[in-house]
């Protein structure tokens, strides 16, 4: 039955196989050509467009690129002034106190007569209320002398610039093995207060090394240079850092005795 339904007659009367025909592979062909034509136009189409030129914000070598050492600082490294504390900047170098405004008094309602009978159908006026809040300003001293212009800008957020040097943790010092975080707080305390500025490197021969002594509170006693730079000037605003240092937190409570002696290392090299 099969058979006979892939047989045809042909024009002359005669059975013919229909699966003995062939097939035109030309359209299969140009359609095959055209969709890989496609796929890969898309492909390439899509590699121009991701690899356009664009605008590139930020540093392209941004994880290659040079790095840069970031200290923390604790003041602005910026010159003091001895004024008064002034947030306010103003264009003057004026150290002396602007002259306070004049408070305006006033007058006190007069106190009644005890004898006085009071009136019921009298309205009693209400006391206003104060337009202004009052503050507390203190005193200024009898002998004040006051400016006309504005006070410099003045901030404990300022510190003199402390120049170049590091400071490092004697070799004798027991901060450095027991206790690296408090050896560090004491060490950059006193890097803050070594001032460095206008003294020559080249004058140093070796190292200077002070030692002294940390009581339980964190004051600090018996500073002494016990190696000198070979420049006294050196030696001196090493002591002088250390003083001015002072007062450290009071010792941790895993050291058993009530001092320590602890010793640092100033160089400008």
């Amino acid at each position: 039955m099969a058979s006979d339904m892939a047989k045809h007659l042909d024009v002359h009367g005669e059975a013919v196989d229909i699966l003995d025909e062939r097939d035109p592979i030309a359209p299969a062909f140009i359609g095959s050509v055209l969709l890989h034509g496609g796929v890969v136009a898309l492909l390439v189409f899509g590699w121009i467009w991701m690899n356009r030129a664009r605008e590139i914000l930020g540093e392209a070598n941004a994880a290659g690129g040079p790095a840069y050492a970031v200290s923390s600082v604790s003041k602005i490294p910026i010159t003091p002034s001895d004024a008064p504390q002034n947030p306010v900047a103003a264009d003057t170098k004026s150290t002396l106190p602007v002259a306070p405004a004049k408070e305006n008094v006033e007058k006190q309602p007069p106190v009644p007569d005890k004898k006085a009978i009071e009136i019921p159908d009298k309205i009693r006026k209400q006391a206003p209320l104060p337009t202004h809040q009052q503050q507390y300003r203190q005193a200024a001293p009898q002998n004040q002398i006051f400016s006309r212009n504005q006070t410099a800008v003045s901030s404990p957020l300022y510190g003199g610039p402390s120049g170049a040097g590091q400071v490092g943790i004697g070799p004798n010092s027991p901060l450095g093995t027991r206790l690296g975080w408090y050896a560090e707080i004491v060490r950059q305390r006193i890097a803050q207060q070594w001032l460095t500025n206008g003294l020559d490197a080249r004058s140093q021969v070796s190292p200077a090394v002070v030692s002294f002594t940390i009581l339980r509170d964190g004051t600090i006693r018996d500073v002494r240079v016990i190696q000198s730079s070979g420049n006294p000037n050196i030696d001196n605003t090493a002591s002088r850092a250390v003083y001015q240092a002072n007062r450290f937190p009071p010792l941790p409570p895993q050291i058993a005795e009530n001092s320590i002696t602890a010793q640092f290392t100033f160089n400008l090299r």
